[in-house]
């Protein structure tokens, strides 16, 4: 299957990344069963040749292989991070051990026992043992000994450590202190700015994804086996409806929420530049737009560049709902404001840190309350308004009851 995997990278290009530096083979083998499930063949050729022949096929494709490349991306920040997590953890310990040595000493001393003097003349004899052993090293010959030569560079390399850690003991204590916190704070901008690139770059990827997969029809969308997608959108569908095609509404005519315009770039086309004959098929297709279909491209154009399976149940709800009515990136800029966030549009670590961090009752509401504001700011609120309204009402009611 393993031929599979270039058809997959010429799909998805931001996978190589994550193949070559998965020594496992893991992801490399589950992007290959995915393209063989998906094209139901492990031949390249007879899978590009159906892909090429069904774009409803190969739009299921990309839509699979964003999902690996970002759940993949999150195991890579989440392993990123925790090494760096056990690397501050290490140098914390190391310290406090360093700390605790020099808290008995003092006590020994205050007590006026005669161990106190083990630490002084200890560090006496590691001290002078390692400059006459460095001191031999510089000015003996020992060429013609390598056995000895070996012996004095072991011993040199063994009392260098010792020497350090004598220095530490009894010089760093409230610069080591400091050290600590500097290290601690170091390590954990490194942390949050390697997640941050990452998951930007991730980002952009999946939406990158999701605007490129265009086909001629919608998939026909199996289950996805996402139970949080799967409940918010069942509300989302239920709000919007059927068929429309309201004078005054900006998207024109919709289905299920689908604009024509969002149907024509799903089928890659370009509304603006249709013929009529081509424009009335593509609103018979709208017309005839299915629940499953719509799915598809729910998940594929907002549910995952806005990320909101990583968001906190009924926050989810929220983004989901206002990004479908009114766009994903003012919907995630209402989100980000709401949790005290720069809103530049794009969920990333800093915004989900913050999301975890706040009260989701209180977002929530604040959502809710923005929403509101919006619509009153549209000059067709007096013709939409009160479904607007009702529709925030209900799906700030249900997204409370979610997070309880």
């Amino acid at each position: 299957m393993l031929p599979l995997i270039p058809l997959a990278l010429s799909i998805v290009p931001e996978l190589i990344k994550m193949i070559a530096g998965d020594k496992a083979g893991a992801v490399a083998t589950t992007v290959a069963n995915v393209v063989q499930e998906v094209t139901g063949t492990p031949d390249v050729a007879e899978a590009q040749r159906k892909l090429a022949a069904d774009p409803a096929l190969a739009a299921q494709l990309r839509v699979r292989l964003a999902e690996i490349a970002l759940e993949t991306q999150k195991a890579m920040d989440l392993a990123a991070e925790q090494q760096r997590q056990a690397e501050l953890a290490a140098i914390q310990k190391a310290l406090e051990n360093t700390q605790g040595a020099r808290s008995t000493m003092v006590d020994l001393v205050k007590s006026g026992s005669a161990i106190a003097w083990g630490a002084p003349l200890v560090s006496a004899i590691v001290t002078a043992g390692f400059f006459i052993f460095l001191i031999v090293l510089i000015h003996t010959d020992l060429r013609d000994n390598p056995t000895v030569a070996n012996v004095i560079n072991i011993t040199v390399g063994a009392l260098a450590a010792a020497f350090a850690t004598v220095v530490n003991f009894w010089l760093g204590s409230s610069q080591g202190s400091r050290d600590k916190d500097a290290t601690n704070r170091s390590l954990q901008e490194a942390a949050l700015n390697l997640t941050a690139s990452t998951a930007d770059r991730t980002e952009r990827a999946v939406q990158a994804i999701a605007a490129a997969g265009t086909a001629k029809q919608a998939a026909p969308a199996a289950p996805t086996g996402d139970a949080k997608f799967d409940k918010c959108l069942a509300v989302v569908l239920d709000s919007e409806g059927g068929f429309s095609d309201h004078p005054r509404d900006r998207g024109g005519a919709t289905n299920l929420g689908i604009t024509l315009r969002t149907l024509a770039d799903w089928q890659g086309l370009k509304l603006d530049e249709l013929t009529a004959a081509d424009r009335d098929k593509l609103l018979a297709d709208l017309k005839a737009l299915t629940r499953r279909e719509a799915a598809e491209i729910y998940r594929a154009n907002y549910w995952l560049p806005m990320r909101c399976g990583d968001l906190p149940a009924g926050i989810d709800l929220m983004v989901f709902d206002f990004g479908v009515n009114a766009g994903p990136r003012r919907s995630v800029k209402l989100l980000q404001r709401a949790a005290g966030v720069t809103d530049d549009g794009s969920v990333g670590p800093k915004t989900l840190a913050a999301v975890m961090a706040a009260d989701p009752l209180a977002m929530i509401a604040e959502m809710a309350d923005e929403r509101l504001a919006y619509y009153r700011s549209l000059d067709n609120f007096d013709a939409f308004g009160a479904g607007w309204t009702n529709r925030t009402q209900q799906v700030s009611a249900l997204a409370r009851a979610m997070s309880g």
